[in-house]
């Protein structure tokens, strides 16, 4: 069961939506929900080369351009972010707002402010690991440079 942790993110969820650059292509995969203009839900799997925690309240995340999980941020609607921190899970729902572009970057930039922020954990069957993402061996350069580029559009207002 899902208990209320606040409006603002914990110390240990900032640090796993971005905080810092990756410093290896890899890492976890979060999991954004949009909702399409007829209710049906729209996940979306982030890297953590495209999210960018700026504070405990906001998260800045790069998404393409063209895609409905953009048109659907744009409408303005609460979305809502799951993110595994073993040994618990939290789901952030907030309100996106567009950003406007970024020098270096052709993805579609977003702010999103925190509503809300709860925990599901489960006594005795606590969350062991989070769901990843790994460049191949031959992308591992093309991926670390790419989300360093993502990042930097990330921190520039």
């Amino acid at each position: 069961m899902s208990r209320l942790v606040g409006a603002a993110m914990p110390p240990e969820l900032v640090a796993a939506v971005g905080t810092a650059a990756p410093v290896e292509p890899s890492g976890q995969c979060l999991v954004l929900v949009t909702t399409d203009p007829d209710g049906t839900p729209r996940p979306c799997l982030l890297s953590v080369g495209e999210t960018l925690a700026t504070g405990e309240a906001r998260i800045r995340i790069a998404v393409w351009p063209d895609s409905g999980t953009t048109r659907n941020l744009d409408r303005g609607g609460v979305v809502l972010l799951t993110v595994a921190v073993p040994p618990e899970v939290f789901h952030i729902r907030a309100t996106p707002v567009r950003l406007s572009g970024a020098p270096g970057s052709d993805l579609a930039r977003f702010e999103l402010a925190v509503r809300t922020v709860e925990v599901d954990g489960h006594a005795g069957m606590p969350v062991t690991a989070p769901m990843t993402f790994a460049a191949v061996p031959e992308a591992r350069d093309e991926v670390l440079a790419m989300w360093r580029t993502q990042h930097e559009a990330l921190r520039h207002d």
